[in-house]
C-alpha cells in the first residue's frame, strides 16, 4: 500500500500491510489521509511462503 499524491513508479514504493486467510480486507488509513489517493498491488502467498504474480495496481481516492 502506498497513500500519497505522486503516482506509484515501482513496487519498491509500497508498504506491506498484512498477511490474511481471506479474499476480502478493509484497511484503515489515517484522518490525514482523507481525499488522497490510495494505492495497493495484492498478491497471494501459500502457506510455504511461495508468492504468486503481483495483481494489476488499484488505485482508489481515501474517503474522508
Amino acid at each position: 500500500m502506498k497513500m500519497g499524491s505522486k503516482s506509484l513508479v515501482d513496487r519498491s514504493e509500497l508498504r506491506f500491510e498484512a498477511a490474511d486467510t481471506r479474499s476480502r480486507y478493509t484497511l484503515d488509513y489515517p484522518g490525514s489521509g482523507g481525499a488522497k489517493p490510495g494505492y495497493n498491488m495484492p498478491r497471494w502467498v501459500n502457506t510455504s511462503g511461495e508468492t504468486g504474480a503481483w495483481s494489476e495496481t488499484a488505485t482508489a481516492t481515501i474517503g474522508a
